[in-house]
């Protein structure tokens, strides 16, 4: 070696060491945080998927002289309507049940009640049980379980 060559001293990569790793860090939490906000749009865009099925459920119980007010998750599987839905929080498919529903009114959809295994789109502040409207229906809306 001769005298002008210089090699990085341990202090050196020691400090380059530590900012790879706040950056990986700050990386980490920022996509952590992208995969939690598509989780609970994922849960969002299922229900108004439930509102879409819904409409048609009650539009064809309009012209069989049916009157329609509340339509389950159920009722929506069994009439082919929707296909079973995946919990984006759990990776599950949901049971089809009558805990999910879509309150309507003749053909209009109102509200919905959306209840996932972590989630729901169903409780308000208090804690109670409440339809969420289609009308405010956003991620805020979404209550953990």
């Amino acid at each position: 070696m001769t005298e002008n060559e210089r090699g990085y001293t341990l202090v050196e990569l020691l400090a380059v060491i530590v900012i790879l790793g706040i950056i990986a860090v700050i990386a980490v939490l920022a996509i952590n945080t992208i995969i939690e906000k598509s989780k609970q749009q994922a849960f969002v865009a299922n229900a108004l998927t439930m509102k879409s099925s819904a409409e048609y459920y009650a539009k064809d119980a309009m012209l069989q002289e049916r009157q329609i007010n509340k339509v389950t998750y159920k009722e929506l599987v069994d009439a082919n309507l929707i296909e079973p839905i995946l919990d984006p929080h759990s990776k599950t498919v949901m049971t089809p049940d009558d805990d999910s529903y879509v309150l309507a009114d003749g053909e209009n959809v109102l509200s919905i009640c959306l209840m996932g295994e972590e989630y729901n789109l169903c409780t308000n502040d208090q804690g109670n049980r409440e339809e969420i409207p289609f009308s405010s229906l956003s991620i805020e809306s979404l209550e953990k379980n």
